[in-house]
């Protein structure tokens, strides 16, 4: 039988995997144009994507291991949610080498201790999965262009950030 502490550092991680097992139900529902389902999906996995952290917070059970579970979580999602826009025609391919780049970038100068936060990088993440709502419930080529530039863009200032970051407070 689990104690109140055992259950208190499970939920978290439980509300982490639904978010992973939910990915390749979005990749599908995007895929075939369940736009609605697909948003749908979209809002639960935010809520969840908020919910756990703030409850491993709350209930002291927060690590840098459950850190990572939601970073992995995040990529896991944002990576099939381009995937299936690649596979649609609306980003190019190159936009999966970016987003893996940079998780890899994120992991890598972390060194699999604590993850490190850099201002910029905060919000990489966050514009990531902004462009997938958008993408949800607007789909325009301009629109669809100037998303692919500004990932650029912000794919090229979260890594001189990372690195000046990195620097300042010398992170070895």
């Amino acid at each position: 039988m689990l104690s109140k502490n055992s259950v208190k550092c499970v939920i978290p991680s439980i509300l982490t995997s639904i978010r992973i097992i939910l990915s390749p139900i979005f990749f599908i529902a995007v895929i075939n144009y369940f736009y609605i389902f697909s948003i749908g999906i979209f809002a639960f996995v935010m809520i969840t994507d908020f919910v756990d952290g703030h409850l491993a917070r709350k209930l002291g059970v927060n690590s840098s291991r459950g850190a990572y579970f939601d970073i992995i979580a995040d990529f896991i999602f944002v990576l099939t949610g381009f995937l299936a826009f690649i596979i649609k025609g609306i980003y190019p391919f190159w936009i999966l080498v970016i987003i893996v780049f940079m998780f890899l970038q994120f992991i890598i100068t972390s060194k699999l201790k604590n993850p490190i936060y850099d201002p910029i990088g905060k919000y990489y993440g966050a514009f990531l999965f902004l462009s997938i709502f958008i993408n949800l419930i607007i789909n325009n080529i301009t629109i669809n262009l100037l998303l692919t530039i500004i990932i650029v863009l912000f794919t090229i200032i979260s890594i001189i950030s990372r690195f000046l970051f990195i620097i300042k407070h010398n992170i070895k």
